[in-house]
């Protein structure tokens, strides 16, 4: 069994380590700290650092509260400004928000809803009296 873990490096860099390699784990008041033979390496415990170690993974920050998997990401709604991980969306979908500044990142997801837009009659080319 090859069990493997991400962790950032002590320059925040991120890095695959297995686990049979740590030698000890130590809980710090800004997250543990995992031991190798070769060097310490700890968790993220921000967004910001959680980004840095799964945004080559297809994660992007969309608003101030959430990092989303893009790859799961179905449609947007532009005027609820959230992102849905299936399609069609239902009233029991999961979503993420998406903060205005980000809004360029997922635009090309969003998908016209049939129900919301009606026929409207043909105009006459003579008005009835």
């Amino acid at each position: 069994m090859n069990d493997q873990i991400r962790l950032l490096d002590r320059d925040g860099n991120p890095c695959t380590i297995n686990i049979a390699d740590l030698i000890s784990i130590k809980p710090t008041a800004d997250g543990p700290e995992f031991y190798t033979k070769d060097g310490m390496f700890f968790y993220p415990t921000t967004l910001d650092e959680l980004l840095i170690l799964f945004k080559d993974l297809g994660f992007e920050r969309l608003d101030r509260t959430n990092i989303v998997n893009m790859n799961h990401v179905k449609s947007f709604d532009p005027k609820a400004r959230k992102v849905y991980f299936e399609h069609p969306v239902t009233k029991d979908s999961k979503f993420a928000t998406v903060s205005e500044a980000n809004v360029g990142k997922v635009e090309h997801l969003a998908k016209e809803q049939k129900e919301a837009y009606k026929a409207f009659p043909k105009p006459s080319l003579f008005w009835k009296k």
